[in-house]
């Protein structure tokens, strides 16, 4: 009986034990442990918000409301990414041939970049056909601008944005193929300066401005694009490219319209965001029209998780809109699918994002 009753005493005690030692597990806590592995990022296509040249045509109030009904969207990421198709400055001489009917120039007051601050922007893209408008003195005030609006800029000579998000390292660089710029066109130095990237930090998301324009680029082939005798790079070729050698996300935009998606090497490539914001000056009628905030979510390694198209629609002259029927979606998944019927995501009526099952088995 003694016997019996030590055995039971022990067994006892190594359950109380044992019940004492467990970790308090508190949905929360998992919850809260999830989130912090999780990055999700904005990004949006062109941003013109009004020109004073050759004639002013500006939104009332210098564009307070130009992001009203969008700004819910931008302001609740880790990260929001635009393209600023236009300097900020609110004189200077223009530095190029006015004369020239092709040559279109946008002039944004200096005040209007309380308009980016309001709707939450942390980092915005200088590389491309516009922010040298007004040469040298524009891109100046331009950064001067941004710096004073603690917002980053990326996508010039020198000029390679870098945030710490959950103690993540992440770096965003921008290409095009117009002087001054990192160039689209010189690959192999781009994969250079990707792979320098990686080697510093933990995430390197690539933004560029290239492909040729309007309704007649709505897909995207793996071959050389133009503008006229522009040369606008093979941005498919470039993508993967800058992925091979370590860019964990990878966005466009310069054709005015959207273009495909697909999921390459477990990362995320959107050929072209289109026109987000363009008042005024744009032509903004049918496709060109059609908007969109992308949002990805990538774990901490930079890997593509999930994504969403939020649909939008620009009203006339230029100021983005929700779009309740989800054109850019439907657009998006038809070009996705008939563009890269192989690399395609799965994207559902709701603009949700998820990578096919054979693509999640690839690696770098």
């Amino acid at each position: 009986m003694n016997k019996q009753w030590v055995i039971f005493s022990s067994l006892f005690f190594i359950l109380l034990v044992s019940v004492a030692v467990q970790p308090n597990f508190d949905l929360n806590d998992t919850t809260e442990d999830i989130e912090n592995q999780i990055i999700t990022i904005a990004a949006v296509g062109d941003i013109m918000m009004g020109s004073t040249f050759p004639t002013p045509i500006l939104p009332p109030e210098e564009g307070q409301d130009l992001f009203s009904m969008v700004k819910n969207d931008l302001i609740c990421n880790d990260l929001t990414i635009g393209n600023l198709e236009s300097p900020f400055c609110d004189s200077f001489k223009p530095d190029k041939d006015t004369s020239n009917k092709y040559n279109f120039l946008f002039r944004t007051p200096t005040g209007f970049v309380k308009n980016l601050v309001f709707a939450g922007f942390d980092v915005v893209n200088l590389a491309n056909n516009h922010i040298g408008d007004f040469g040298k003195d524009g891109i100046y005030s331009t950064k001067q601008v941004l710096a004073y609006s603690n917002i980053k800029y990326t996508g010039l000579l020198g000029d390679i944005a870098e945030v710490k998000i959950k103690n993540k390292r992440i770096f965003i660089i921008g290409f095009s193929p117009h002087y001054g710029t990192y160039s689209l066109l010189n690959i192999s130095k781009a994969q250079r300066i990707i792979a320098r990237l990686k080697r510093k930090g933990d995430i390197v998301i690539v933004t560029f401005h290239g492909g040729k324009e309007g309704y007649n680029a709505l897909h995207t082939r793996d071959t050389f694009e133009y503008l006229l005798d522009d040369p606008r790079g093979n941005v498919v070729k470039f993508s993967h490219a800058v992925i091979d050698s370590g860019a964990d996300l990878v966005f466009g935009h310069g054709p005015h319209v959207p273009r495909a998606i697909e999921v390459y090497n477990n990362r995320l490539i959107a050929y072209s965001l289109g026109n987000f914001c363009t008042y005024g000056r744009f032509n903004i009628k049918g496709v060109n029209g059609l908007s969109l905030i992308l949002k990805v979510d990538l774990d901490t390694n930079g890997t593509f998780i999930e994504g969403k198209i939020i649909p939008l629609f620009q009203e006339s002259p230029g100021i983005p809109k929700p779009d309740s029927i989800g054109r850019s979606i439907k657009l998006i998944n038809n070009l996705s699918q008939y563009d890269f019927p192989l690399t395609a995501p799965d994207i559902d009526t709701y603009g949700i994002i998820t990578p096919q099952k054979q693509q999640l088995t690839s690696t770098r």
